[in-house]
């Protein structure tokens, strides 16, 4: 799971063993992902949700950003929004066809 923070208008994350800064100036949409997951347990079963940030720079590059919750992937796409106000926000019918 991912462990991003935002700071000096960048998204700093590790992919893999790698160090990695977004500017968030770059990127033109942002959104929002849940997936639910149900797991089978011994005892019985286990339900969850993975959050994910899904960003687009503006050169057409996408990056992901999963969480264990939804509220952290939120707190992420709060914090980008603040930096970028006039990023595009949302899986929106407009913003899928402006930008895929």
């Amino acid at each position: 799971m991912a462990k991003v923070t935002v700071s000096d208008g960048k998204i700093l994350y590790r992919k893999f063993l790698k160090a990695c800064e977004l500017p968030v100036s770059e990127l033109v949409w942002a959104y929002l992902q849940q997936e639910d997951v149900s797991a089978k347990m011994c005892c019985g079963s286990y339900n969850t949700e993975i959050g994910r940030v899904i960003v687009l720079e503006r050169n057409g590059k996408k990056e992901t950003f999963q969480f264990e919750s939804m509220q952290e992937a939120r707190e992420l796409l709060a914090r980008i929004q603040e930096v970028n106000p006039d990023l595009a926000v949302g899986y929106t019918e407009a913003n899928r066809r402006r930008f895929e």
